[in-house]
């Protein structure tokens, strides 16, 4: 059986009393505590516009609803970032779409991610025409 596993570890002093944590998780497939998810897509993109793009687009014969996610920003400037948005868009038009987040420069994110129909596109948008590039992995 494949094992795909992710850790984080937290640790903070932003209040008075110390903060650490961590955690793990093993991917399986949905509905399963034994089946270990086998397949994994990655790539890198370099954007050189500010238009929205999709990382992931939904298509009926490729559409799962359990997958992982994992999108980074591996720029070293921190003022550069990408809008990630999640919904039905079009690259270059965004239509019905739901800002999640901004990705700054150095971070990342791991997120559950279900493509169950035309509107579970995972679209991104850079903040400078400038080259910037993308990684990113979806597990399944």
């Amino acid at each position: 059986m494949p094992t795909t596993t992710a850790t984080i570890a937290l640790s903070s002093d932003v209040t008075d009393s110390a903060l650490s944590l961590s955690n793990i998780a093993t991917f399986f497939k949905a509905g399963s505590r034994t089946n270990g998810m086998d397949t994994m897509t990655s790539a890198t993109k370099i954007l050189e516009s500010t238009n929205q793009v999709d990382l992931f687009e939904y298509t009926a014969a490729g559409g799962a609803t359990h997958n992982f996610l994992y999108i980074n920003n591996p720029s070293t400037d921190a003022t550069e970032y990408f809008i990630i948005t999640f919904g039905a868009a079009g690259a270059g038009s965004p239509t019905e779409t739901e800002e999640i987040g901004r990705l700054y420069g150095g971070d990342w994110m791991l997120i559950p991610y279900g493509a169950a129909d035309a509107n579970s596109d995972v679209c991104i948008a850079p903040s400078v025409a400038t080259a910037m590039t993308v990684e990113y992995m979806l597990f399944n």
